[in-house]
């Protein structure tokens, strides 16, 4: 399989990530001239003029020298620090205050995107103005307590809408700034800077930064027992090419909006087998090709990739000759999916994590179709158990395990961060094949496993 880039961006998987750091800039010093900013002597970002951010610049871990000179000039240094990137996440580096005083404030970024919902993020960076309760217009609640200049105010979730929000001083009921008409659109990310001055010029006002862009993420299985491979064309583009039988893209990144997926057989133009138009939110989706090739046809599903502390499980029937099934424990245990048909999905179930023997029941009967023993899950990690194949026929009936989302990689014991704790699942797992300890691939639980755990403490964010 060949992913390519026209208008997508391909997911790439955690062990093939170089290590680093995306930093972007903030210009907040309401008397300092548009900016240009030095990462170790060289111009990275030009001409930034107050209210600006620039976009995130990837770089490598390690320490980097940032200075800010008016545009267009090599002095005066206004500013000049040592920034200590880190293996991964996002920065945010702000000059702060009036130019006689101006310096840096580094704000890490929480960039996660949450469908329907928007992260808000606000962060006080009006010299002189005392500290704010940020909250809803007219006496409404406050969502933002008493945030200090410097400070952040940390991250809330609000269902995507239209706000009316006002900044008050602190503990009163006084409105220093009113903000009227704030558009928050769900699955996505985004800072409000208050900057300017509270009596002076620039008044006082707000920066609003997307920190994270809506964004539809869709990833294609095909499950079509007898199609050969193929092509998959995005907006008419060749997105992928040489996809065969039980082979997935993982998630790519698409543009929200109406978006045309076509399938045809490799190398070839036509026929177009698959011609779905999807309208698509800013959210997850899985699009499986089903059914044999005569009739076969494109199944959209909406993945609910929220992480729990247990495994969360989804079981999607995509074999065309057999009968509706439960999904139940072996030997007579109890049924976690009831009476699933062809072509659908039995929603999502959380269970503790652990390793599980399943088994596939002709729906309301005990007749066993499938057996699936030792499925390995873990807590923080969400699982898609796809049922392929042909029960008479070939390939035969079979359970293609999928995992949909996790806390990090290296989260070996599935708490959702990297610490001592993983290190030790890791020596418990020793010389084992454990999925989730074997973290490169080698199909052995190793010392380069142990190191992996190591070098990234602190790295994986706990939801």
């Amino acid at each position: 399989m060949k992913l390519f880039i026209p208008t997508i961006v391909a997911a790439t998987a955690l062990a093939t990530t170089a290590q680093a750091g995306n930093v972007r800039i903030a210009h907040l010093s309401p008397d300092a001239p548009d900016v240009d900013v030095l990462v170790d002597g060289n111009v990275a970002f030009a001409g930034v003029a107050f209210n600006e951010l620039t976009g995130y610049a990837n770089l490598p871990q390690g320490d980097y020298l940032i200075q800010v000179v008016p545009a267009g000039a090599s002095k005066p240094v206004v500013i000049e620090t040592v920034l200590a990137v880190p293996a991964s996440g996002d920065f945010t580096a702000a000059a702060i205050n009036p130019l006689s005083t101006i310096t840096a404030a580094v704000f890490e970024d929480d960039n996660q995107r949450k469908p329907g919902n928007t992260r808000v993020r606000f962060v006080h960076a009006s010299p002189g103005t005392p500290a704010v309760d940020i909250a809803l217009a007219n006496g409404g609640p406050v969502l933002f307590s008493n945030v200090a200049f410097g400070e952040s105010g940390g991250y809330i979730e609000v269902p995507a809408g239209t706000y009316d929000l006002e900044a008050r001083v602190a503990g009163t009921d006084t409105v220093a700034l009113s903000l009227p008409g704030t558009a928050l659109s769900g699955g996505t990310s985004i800072t409000v800077w208050a900057s300017g001055l509270l009596k002076g010029n620039p008044a006082l006002g707000v920066a609003v930064s997307l920190d994270v862009a809506p964004i539809s993420k869709v990833r294609v299985l095909h499950a079509s027992p007898d199609a050969p491979s193929v092509d998959i064309r995005v907006n008419g583009l060749t997105a992928i090419q040489d996809l065969s039988y039980l082979e997935n893209t993982g998630y790519v990144d698409l543009d929200t909006g109406s978006t045309n997926i076509q399938v045809v057989p490799s190398g070839l133009e036509g026929p177009v087998v698959i011609n779905a138009t999807l309208d698509l939110v800013a959210a997850d989706y899985s699009v499986l090709a089903i059914g044999e090739l005569a009739d076969i046809a494109p199944l959209p599903l909406a993945d609910d990739n929220m992480l729990a502390d247990g495994a969360r499980i989804r079981f999607v029937h995509a074999s065309p000759d057999a009968p509706s099934v439960d999904i139940a424990l072996a030997d007579g245990g109890p049924v976690l999916f009831a009476d699933v048909s062809f072509g659908t999905s039995g929603g999502y179930i959380e269970v503790p994590g652990g390793i599980y023997d399943l088994e596939a029941r002709v729906a309301g009967t005990d007749t066993v179709a499938l057996s699936v023993p030792g499925v390995n899950v873990t807590g923080n990690r969400v699982f898609t158990v796809v049922a392929t194949g042909l029960l008479s026929g070939t390939p035969s009936l079979n359970a293609l395990a999928l995992l949909d989302a996790e806390a990090c990689r290296t989260d070996v014991n599935g708490d959702a961060k990297t610490s001592v704790d993983d290190v030790l699942a890791v020596l418990t797992a020793w010389s084992t094949t454990d999925p989730w300890a074997d973290l490169n691939g080698s199909g052995t639980v190793e010392v380069m496993d142990l190191m992996a755990v190591i070098q990234s403490f602190g790295v994986c964010r706990s939801e």
